[in-house]
């Protein structure tokens, strides 16, 4: 049975999943998108059987963000999807997930996958890695590099980094992930380490203020990039500061950015992994006449 696919458009990303699902053989419909070959969608239109809102997710009020606009997922259009339907998105607030479990929905929120964030590093790491490349007026090559950070972005940077040759610098707060950076080969430091290694950059994946003054003295990294979500990892009186603006950037949402092709894929991958880790925990207690896919074949 070819199934019905709404997805509404956040970013590139979302445009490639619809080129994508459309090539595979499903109905697909672009929710505030515009696709070359995808027709748009109208709340007014029949119901889809599964609803893929954006990255950046979907509020308490059902609204979303989409390239034309703002969206609103209605509990009307839910009560149309019907049971055995699927909500997915980067994240979906409670309100919107009590209306699913009520009208018998399964939702999906992907960013919270830990099969997500870790396919997720790959187009990251070689987006910031692309960024990096030439910012002092060198490579990459037996330079010293550091990241703030061993969470997974922090571990996929430092291993791309290294195979680049790299002379990668580890700053971690936690005394297990420093251990794992040494396990692994690389120096690694506290973040408060006082004398600071010299770095010719330095990448931070630590959503939390770490970035401070010392960082950006005429003896530090000639650049650096902050990969961390928003708000960053800026000390915030630093914003906007003479010393910070010329040689500090954020970097937010590389994948929809330098691979949207690749990132549209592990979307569908996650959404596919997460239904199918479903399916096996209900077999395990017992249910039967399931399909795989948690009941819902993709």
């Amino acid at each position: 049975m070819m199934r019905s696919i709404v997805v509404a458009g956040g970013d590139t990303r979302d445009a490639w999943l619809c080129r994508m699902l459309r090539d595979r053989g499903y109905h697909v419909r672009g929710w505030g998108l515009e696709t070359a070959g995808v027709p748009p969608y109208a709340p007014s239109d029949p119901a889809p059987d599964v609803l893929i809102g954006p990255m950046t997710g979907i509020d308490q009020d059902g609204r979303m963000g989409t390239m034309l606009g703002t969206a609103t997922v209605s509990k009307p259009l839910l009560e149309r999807m019907g049971s055995g339907a699927l909500l997915a998105a980067g994240l979906i607030a409670d309100p919107v997930v009590a209306w699913c479990r009520e009208l018998g929905i399964r939702t999906v929120q992907y960013r919270l996958e830990s099969s997500f964030m870790w396919l997720n590093t790959v187009p990251t790491a070689e987006g910031a890695i692309a960024a990096a490349i030439g910012r002092s007026g060198d490579t990459l090559f037996h330079r010293p590099v550091g990241i703030i950070g061993f969470g997974r972005v922090g571990m996929v940077l430092a291993d791309r980094l290294s195979r680049y040759g790299a002379e990668v610098v580890i700053f971690e707060r936690l005394a297990e992930k420093r251990a794992m950076a040494r396990a692994l080969g690389h120096p690694v430091y506290p973040l408060d380490a006082s004398p600071r290694p010299r770095l010719d950059g330095l990448f931070n994946t630590a959503p939390a203020p770490v970035l401070d003054r010392q960082w950006f003295e005429p003896t530090g990294p000639a650049w650096v990039i902050d990969l961390a979500s928003i708000p960053g990892g800026l000390c915030p009186e630093l914003k906007g500061t003479p010393e910070v603006s010329h040689k500090y950037a954020q970097i937010l949402s590389i994948p929809g950015k330098v691979a949207p092709r690749r990132a549209a894929e592990i979307i569908w991958e996650t959404l596919s992994m997460a239904l199918e880790e479903e399916w096996e925990d209900a077999g395990a207690e017992g249910c039967q006449n399931r399909c795989r896919n948690g009941g819902f074949a993709l």
